[in-house]
């Protein structure tokens, strides 16, 4: 094993042959009779790679030189994309790209639950450019080229980009990524910051810096000048979350609308928000529209958030109940359903793993159910989803493999149909597929 660990990697790049894309992206290729993952490929293309990693079982690769490109090839807008791995897929037409999550999306139904829908839902998309309100970029001194990096990590994990501009960030965060390494330079502490945490509201744009030592008054200052300059709102993080703490006293919440509802949230820097803004409101409508809610329907929204889709449908039913497992997103819920003045919506926080056949919130005559769960899916709470007498059950999924994983259950067990499913493009120009799977009985 030893002796494995210590054999070099060829220095030189080896022509391959691209046979297929993974779930991820990547190109497929076989050398000395071993599976190659390779970046920047394309199936169809022949391409010269240079190994980055050897395993027992596969290989790894970065495709440097294009041979025999793929007419679905492009070139990619960002000056940054070989390096950054914030985007995987910006070589790829973004016509085609939505096509891969099609397809990763009818494999996965295939291989895992062996069902499929009765009918297709038409691919959900917008704007490729310019659409994250949200992200974590990684912050990194860097002694040798005396240079500070603020961006997403290369490709290979262990560094940080050089970039200093991004085409998937809203452009008032893209443009913020120089300016933001020049004021972190400038601080005592400039070795001692891993992290930036972005968010995007309709008004406002705040940043949670994580700081691993304290920063003196004076760095405090240049960061107090720094917002005001750029309008920002400035959170810092000495340890974990619990340690979030305002630089100064903001009077306005952080908020965005959803015009369509004439709805208005407010959330905190570090509240889940839907990382495209356009595309939770068509998404928001394709749901609502499969839900075709009458004015005595008692919904359930299980991991509702901070209620992105309770409030929709709490102006179109009888009654909503939304349930969330952080307690502090049920208490935004509950502000925002006061906001919005939504009386006959009611929240609670509860853990969706354990079984809640006895809970209060669970003793209502349910006529439809929408769930949007973690990647790890909704496994655990699909009994207590088929206990009710709901009809329909609308499945939103950022995991498609738990998606259908759980879709074999609700089908084959628990007495559900698959009517109908699709993809929503949240995440362009990445392999991030992002569904919805609408069942009924």
């Amino acid at each position: 094993m030893g002796r494995r660990s210590r054999t070099k990697l060829p220095q030189e790049p080896i022509e391959m042959v691209i046979e297929d894309l993974t779930h991820d992206g990547r190109g497929v290729a076989k050398w000395n009779d071993k599976v190659v993952f390779v970046q920047n490929a394309l199936p169809g293309e022949v391409v010269m790679a240079k190994l980055n990693r050897k395993t027992r079982n596969y290989n790894e690769a970065l495709a440097v030189e294009i041979l025999t490109a793929s007419e679905d090839r492009v070139e990619p807008k960002c000056d940054f994309y070989t390096v950054c791995n914030g985007c995987s897929m910006m070589h790829l037409r973004e016509e085609k790209q939505i096509d891969f999550k099609f397809n990763t999306l009818k494999s996965n139904f295939h291989k895992i639950s062996h069902v499929e829908p009765k009918s297709w839902i038409a691919p959900l998309t917008d704007s490729h450019w310019n659409y994250r309100r949200r992200a974590r970029l990684s912050v990194k001194w860097v002694t040798a080229k005396e240079k500070m990096l603020v961006g997403f990590r290369e490709k290979n994990g262990r560094f940080v980009a050089d970039m200093n501009h991004c085409e998937v960030l809203e452009a008032s965060l893209g443009n913020l990524l120089q300016p933001l390494a020049s004021l972190f330079e400038q601080t005592t502490i400039k070795a001692f910051i891993p992290q930036v945490e972005c968010s995007m509201g309709d008004d406002a744009i705040s940043l949670i810096i994580r700081h691993m030592k304290p920063f003196t008054t004076e760095d405090l200052e240049k960061i107090k000048q720094f917002a005001s300059q750029h309008d920002l709102q400035i959170y810092l993080q000495s340890k974990g979350p619990d340690t979030v703490v305002a630089l100064e006293n903001y009077v306005d919440a952080l908020n965005f609308k959803l015009p369509e509802y004439d709805l208005s949230y407010e959330f905190l820097p570090s509240d889940f928000i839907q990382v495209n803004r356009r595309m939770n409101e068509k998404m928001i409508a394709q749901a609502l529209n499969a839900m075709n809610i009458q004015k005595d329907d008692v919904v359930l929204d299980l991991f509702c958030g901070l209620g992105n889709f309770t409030l929709p449908i709490a102006q179109q039913a009888a009654q909503v109940i939304g349930v969330e497992g952080d307690q502090k997103l049920v208490d935004r819920a509950i502000h925002n359903a006061s906001l919005n003045r939504l009386d006959h919506v009611k929240f609670y926080a509860a853990d969706l793993t354990q079984d809640h056949a006895n809970s209060e919130w669970f003793q209502q005559p349910f006529t439809q159910v929408l769930i949007d769960p973690p990647r790890s899916g909704a496994w655990e709470i699909l009994p207590l989803i088929a206990a009710t007498t709901a009809k329909t059950l609308v499945y939103v999924s950022c995991h498609p493999a738990s998606l259908a994983r759980d879709t074999d259950r609700l089908v084959n067990e628990l007495g559900f149909t698959l009517e109908s499913a699709g993809v929503m493009d949240m995440f362009p120009h990445t392999s991030h597929v992002e569904s919805m799977a609408i069942f009924k009985r």
